[in-house]
């Protein structure tokens, strides 16, 4: 099995001191909580840094122009912030929001997810703001197609998984199994419904859906399956659903086709509306000929890890999952074409078996810690210079806790409220007649801007 950082050439960020600096932690978030795995992804800096942490959500606050007075050695562009790139304008906004940071004569990580999407504004994001290091997801074999020239200069690269195990939920998944009660759910399964676009690699987790639910229907299973929004778990009530699942199904993550500048994505959708019966292959042909396949991202999810976590059993597409689960040891594989598909619903049958591929999964990947938060960020954070030069004792500390006062939990209670009245202002404004000119006038600047 893998390491869950795989490094290229050495140690991760050298050129450092000493400990006990600042890392600020740049995020963008507008709803609150945050989903369990990117939360303890998020906070994992401040939980195994071992140095003190600074968190910005961006969403609701700016940078202050005197940022540099903190001598800040360690800027995380975390995932939740680069992902805004799917949405152009906001990601231009935000570059301009961030303008201060540029400034700092710091190390700067950047931890970019979804690599398949909008890659030349990632690219650019990486170049205007010198970031030393990316933490990428995608296999070595394709950072040359993602980041291109970018792999030829000072910038790193370490791949890394899409999620860590958190022991803080691993605790209260324990908590949660002795009031869970039996597996009464016999296939369960959430994920959002692909499109075209991703290629046919993206398709999978739609695909395994439709046709494991309507397997289980003609075998009389107990099947708890959907791709929509409206059923979307959270938190512990994902939990709990898992607790109370005997079998799971999914397929790596990523996409087979690379979308530099979100064309493709929207042509596709285009397309779509025009003809929304179209076949995979016409929509193929009419956006994106010969594209399929430029582009090779498959990585483990957060979701196998939640799995193991719980000891729920996984039938999966085959595939490598960055060399952490093994097919046979610790799943149970479902060929890419789906031909052995009632030789795996016989398999799922089997209690024993169940048993065994969940509690090796357990032993290995969840017993094992390999795979834990506190191993990506110690790998990361090895050699790291964390000691701003004549920094007298408590400057730190207390930078640190004003922050924390002034900016995270404030930030937190901004986002609620302004959830709460999104609804109401919608509803004033319908009742006005104010909302459809006010959506023409926004749509009209957002096509001046992108043209």
């Amino acid at each position: 099995m893998s390491s869950s950082v795989e490094d290229r050439g050495g140690t991760v960020l050298r050129g450092a001191q000493a400990a006990g600096g600042i890392t600020l932690v740049l995020y963008y978030a507008e709803r609150a909580p945050l989903r369990a795995a990117i939360a303890d992804h998020l906070y994992a800096f401040q939980r195994y840094g071992g140095r003190p942490s600074i968190y910005l959500n961006l969403a609701v606050r700016s940078i202050p122009t005197w940022i540099d007075r903190l001598e800040v050695d360690l800027v995380v562009f975390h995932t939740v912030l680069l992902a805004q790139r799917w949405q152009p304008l906001v990601f231009r906004r935000l570059i301009r929001k961030l303008e201060p940071v540029r400034r700092l004569r710091c190390r700067k990580v950047a931890i970019p997810q979804d690599e398949f999407i909008q890659t030349d504004l990632l690219v650019e994001f990486l170049r205007r703001f010198e970031v030393d290091h990316v933490l990428s997801c995608a296999p070595e074999s394709e950072w040359r197609t993602i980041y291109g020239a970018l792999l030829d200069g000072p910038t790193s690269f370490t791949r890394v998984l899409t999620g860590y195990i958190e022991p803080a939920s691993l605790a209260r998944i324990d908590r949660l199994a002795a009031t869970a009660g039996e597996r009464t759910i016999d296939i369960g399964y959430r994920a959002w419904r692909p499109e075209y676009w991703l290629g046919r690699h993206g398709l999978l987790k739609g695909q395994i859906a439709e046709l494991f639910a309507s397997h289980a229907a003609a075998r009389g299973l107990g099947a708890d399956i959907s791709l929509r929004d409206d059923d979307t778990l959270l938190g512990d009530d994902w939990y709990r659903f898992l607790l109370r699942t005997r079998w799971t199904i999914g397929a790596e993550g990523g996409a087979s086709l690379i979308d530099r500048d979100g064309s493709l994505r929207e042509r596709t959708r285009a397309y779509r509306v025009a003809y929304p019966e179209a076949t995979f292959e016409e929509v193929e042909a009419a956006c994106f000929p010969d594209r399929d396949g430029s582009l090779g991202l498959a990585a483990i999810s957060p979701r196998h890890l939640e799995a193991c976590m719980t000891r729920t059993a996984q039938v999966l597409v085959e595939g490598s999952y960055n060399g952490v689960l093994e097919a046979g040891v610790h799943y149970l594989p479902l060929r890419r074409d789906f031909s052995n598909i009632e030789e795996m619903l016989d398999l799922m049958s089997d209690e024993a078996l169940r048993t065994q591929l969940a509690d090796r999964a357990y032993r290995d990947i969840v017993a094992s810690r390999r795979y834990e938060s506190s191993v990506f960020v110690h790998a990361i954070l090895a050699g790291i210079d964390t000691a701003p030069a004549g920094s007298p004792p408590g400057v730190v500390e207390r930078a640190l806790g004003a922050w924390e006062r002034r900016l995270d939990r404030p930030s937190w209670l901004f986002v609620i409220v302004k959830q709460r009245l999104r609804p109401v202002v919608r509803t004033i404004l319908e009742r006005t007649g104010l909302l459809r000119p006010l959506l023409r006038l926004r749509s009209r600047a957002r096509d001046r801007a992108e043209g």
